[in-house]
């Protein structure tokens, strides 16, 4: 039996996911070949759902370039789902990317291309005045 992935970077992205609002499912292993190819499965009013598909890359930096030679299996799953869902327009598929260099790259699945999304900023609490005089 293999490891599906690392569950440490998993739980990091999905608190990263809840302090922002969503509400975070993780897919079980094994999922139904019909659904797509998610770890998480993110949620939040009014509509919005992220099926985020998380990787490790080591060698290579996470570019659109890296996606579509390295993920393609990953791709055509999320694309062959986007088909089959046309007119939903809350639906977003995502390849998160980890790695020890840059941290989460994300990236969002189109029909017919990849963009890179910016990311969740860390800190959702505007930062404290540090006081004194000026």
């Amino acid at each position: 039996m293999t490891s599906r992935r690392c569950t440490l970077i998993e739980e990091g992205a999905r608190e990263h996911l809840q302090l922002h609002g969503y509400q975070v499912r993780l897919v079980p292993a094994g999922i139904n070949k019909r659904d797509p190819p998610a770890h998480l499965v993110a949620s939040r009013e009014p509509g919005e759902t992220r099926y985020i598909r998380i990787r490790k890359l080591s060698h290579r930096s996470p570019c659109i370039n890296t996606i579509n030679s390295v993920f393609r299996k990953d791709l055509k799953q999320f694309r062959k789902h986007l088909s089959s869902h046309p007119d939903e327009t809350g639906l977003h598929y995502e390849i998160w990317i980890y790695s020890l260099s840059y941290g989460f790259c994300c990236f969002e699945v189109l029909r017919d291309s990849v963009k890179e999304i910016q990311k969740l900023p860390f800190s959702i609490f505007p930062a404290s005045p540090t006081g004194g005089t000026a």
